[in-house]
C-alpha cells in the first residue's frame, strides 16, 4: 500500500524523490522522537558505541528509498513494489541466520508469505 502512495505522490504531485524522501524524513522526526523521549540516555549510549552503523545506515537507507521513488517515476508500480518487498524477505532472513534472533520458524514463514505476495503481485 505504501508503494501505491509513494507512486501518488512523485507522479501526481511530480515530487523529485529528493524533496519527497526529505519531506518524509522531517514529518517522521517529532514521532519517532516522542516515542523514545523517555530512554534518551539509552539513545544517546547506542548512538556512541554504534555510530560507525549509524552512521552507514542513515546514508544507505534513504538512498535505497530515493532509488525506489525513482523506479516508480519510470517503471510501472505492479513492476517495483514486488521487487521492494523483496527486502522484507532478505532482512528477516538475514535475522534469522546471521544475527539468531528468536522464534526463526516465524520469520521464515513470514518470509514465505512476502514471497507469495511478491509472486501473486508479479503475475
Amino acid at each position: 500500500m505504501y508503494t501505491i502512495w509513494d507512486a501518488h505522490a512523485v507522479r501526481t504531485w511530480n515530487l523529485s524523490p529528493v524533496a519527497f524522501m526529505v519531506g518524509t524524513t522531517l514529518l517522521q522526526v517529532p514521532f519517532y522522537s516522542i516515542a523514545v523521549r523517555r530512554r534518551w540516555n539509552a539513545v544517546w549510549a547506542l548512538g556512541r558505541t554504534q555510530w560507525r552503523r549509524i552512521l552507514v545506515f542513515g546514508i544507505l537507507s534513504p538512498l535505497s528509498y530515493i532509488l525506489v521513488l525513482t523506479a516508480i517515476q519510470i517503471a510501472p508500480v505492479a513492476l517495483v513494489a514486488p521487487l521492494r518487498e523483496v527486502s522484507v524477505v532478505l532482512v528477516s532472513l538475514f535475522g534469522v541466520f546471521v544475527l539468531r534472533e528468536s522464534k526463526p520458524w516465524r520469520r521464515i514463514g513470514a518470509s514465505l508469505v512476502v514471497v507469495a505476495g511478491i509472486v501473486l503481485l508479479a503475475m
